[in-house]
């Protein structure tokens, strides 16, 4: 079956009077297309441009970002990291000598298993020609602990105002032991009864309110001098009163008198009365020992964080990498924040026997505080490719810029179509069910837009001789989890997404720790996504 098909061909310069139909012979197969009609404007274009890939800096997907042409000169570089994260482990964590601290020797073994101590994460390298770039994250788990316990110590010393109450108990072998409800502050140590009488005097309850205090002692110890001096001067004038009467009996002259009693005056000494003062200052000088320590301690655990103190261990690592130094230390508030800090402490934890091996990841994870975000409504929220800066610009005109008129600025109101003014930023905030549109400054509005801000999720795996019996025969695996590590923009927005190493997500930070016990070896795996 054949159809005509009639088209009118209209030329200006070859055919101006020519109206003739044309008539051609066109398959059933072909007739469908033709005589379908798409009208499609000139200003539209099919929005199909997604967001921008984030790609992060080299120096996080590689541990160390360099360039050289000598290939040689890499192959030393895994051995100079292990060997620069020993040194910085071995830095921050050094410790002040007992000596100097006056205080018991503490175990070694007892040391390496406290959490009280500076974790650091597996750094990051940037080479350039003249130096190396080295990025540090700290969590520092001593510092919280120091200033925990001066707060504490402060507040019981100057603040605290909760009356005492003091009872008395048997101990094992029968004798009174004397138990306060909290430390004295500064001011009840100065009035409380001496510690020397406590410790000396087995005393009941009902006479132990009557003990002499600190002033009370003062004033005894003051009057015992003035009595042993005027004693001592009592002996002095029945010694010249008898000299006396041996010279109105004739017996001894008046000059020899004089001669014996001066040789006596050598032996008389002035009494010094103790100043109430100087023992209030050494008592308190005493009761403060505790608030000076941790004071010390943190004064020596910040200096370590600093430029000046920093110098020692740069010339130790330029000397390593035969190049310039300079550290970036970054400290985190979150153990989690980073996969490799966060491993760290949970292998530590699981040094110990007699931690159940379930419990310290459970209690791990508790700590982690994710954003309240609905996984429903992440799934089913249809992502918008018209808000997208790329989208409108790609669908504008280029000759709306030059199309200005006197005092009017195009190319300004054009820019400020996609990029807000920086005086008029607003922001959209969840509240509840609603969404609200809030005005913010700059610095907020440029943190909100960064990538990977928020905490996605947290896994853990660990495996190997966790048993809690004296035996290596059998293997314990488990894992937890809290949140999710899915990429959001590729699992759910449908963005495409860049992979770390060919095999790693650009989301996720994956760390791998060994470690081991008194029963064998075991392994622990961290990952932290973010979104």
């Amino acid at each position: 079956m054949k159809k005509q098909v009639k088209f009118n061909i209209s030329n200006n310069k070859l055919l101006n009077n020519i109206n003739t139909p044309v008539v051609y012979d066109t398959p059933e197969i072909f007739n469908k297309k033709i005589t379908k009609k798409i009208n499609k404007p000139l200003e539209f274009i099919t929005n199909d441009t997604g967001k921008t890939r984030h790609y992060p800096p080299a120096a996080q997907e590689w541990f160390n970002s360099i360039y050289t042409f000598n290939k040689n000169q890499i192959k030393t570089l895994p051995v100079l990291d292990k060997t620069l994260m020993n040194l910085l482990k071995s830095f921050f964590n050094m410790r002040v000598s007992h000596k100097v601290l006056k205080v018991k020797r503490i175990i070694n073994r007892v040391r390496r298993l406290s959490p009280r101590k500076v974790f650091v994460g597996k750094g990051e390298l940037k080479h350039t020609n003249a130096k190396v770039i080295i990025t540090v994250y700290l969590y520092n788990t001593e510092k919280m602990y120091l200033i925990r316990q001066l707060k504490k110590q402060f507040w019981l010393i100057y603040l605290s105002e909760k009356p005492v109450t003091i009872s008395i108990s048997k101990d094992r072998k029968g004798e009174n032991v004397i138990s306060y409800s909290r430390p004295y502050n500064l001011k009840e140590f100065i009035e409380s009864p001496s510690d020397y009488v406590l410790k000396e005097r087995k005393i009941p309850l009902p006479v132990l309110k009557k003990l002499v205090t600190y002033k009370e002692i003062y004033l005894s110890t003051t009057a015992l001098y003035v009595n042993k001096l005027t004693s001592y001067l009592d002996v002095m004038s029945q010694y010249y009163y008898y000299l006396s009467k041996l010279v109105e009996k004739k017996i001894i002259s008046y000059n020899e008198k004089a001669f014996i009693f001066i040789n006596k005056i050598p032996n008389f000494y002035a009494v010094e009365y103790p100043k109430f003062n100087d023992k209030i200052d050494t008592a308190k000088w005493i009761y403060l020992k505790k608030l000076r320590r941790f004071l010390y301690l943190l004064k020596v655990n910040i200096a370590k964080t600093e430029p000046n103190f920093l110098l020692k261990l740069g010339s130790m690592v330029k000397n390593m990498y035969n190049k310039e130094v300079e550290f970036n230390i970054v400290e985190l508030n979150q153990m989690h924040l980073n996969s490799d800090i966060y491993t760290q402490l949970v292998a530590l934890k699981l040094k110990n026997r007699k931690n159940s091996l379930y419990r310290v990841l459970r209690s791990s994870l508790m700590k982690v505080d994710l954003p309240n975000v609905s996984r429903r409504g992440e799934w089913y929220s249809r992502f918008n490719r018209d808000d997208l800066l790329v989208n409108k610009v790609r669908n504008s005109y280029i000759n709306s810029m030059l199309d200005s008129t006197i005092n009017k600025d195009s190319l300004n109101e054009l820019l400020l179509k996609f990029f807000p003014s920086s005086d008029n930023l607003e922001m959209d905030f969840k509240k509840r069910s609603s969404v609200i549109r809030l005005p913010v400054s700059l610095e907020i509005y440029v943190l909100k837009t960064l990538k990977h801000l928020n905490l996605a999720g947290v896994r853990v795996e660990a495996k190997g001789r966790l048993t809690r019996r004296f035996t290596a025969s059998r293997s314990v695996f488990k894992v937890r989890w809290k949140g999710g590590l899915k990429n959001v923009d590729s699992s759910f927005k449908g963005l495409s997404a860049v992979m770390l190493r060919g095999i790693f997500k650009s989301n996720v930070q994956y760390s791998l720790l060994h470690s081991k016990n008194r029963n064998g070896a075991f392994g622990v795996k961290g990952w932290v996504s973010s979104k």
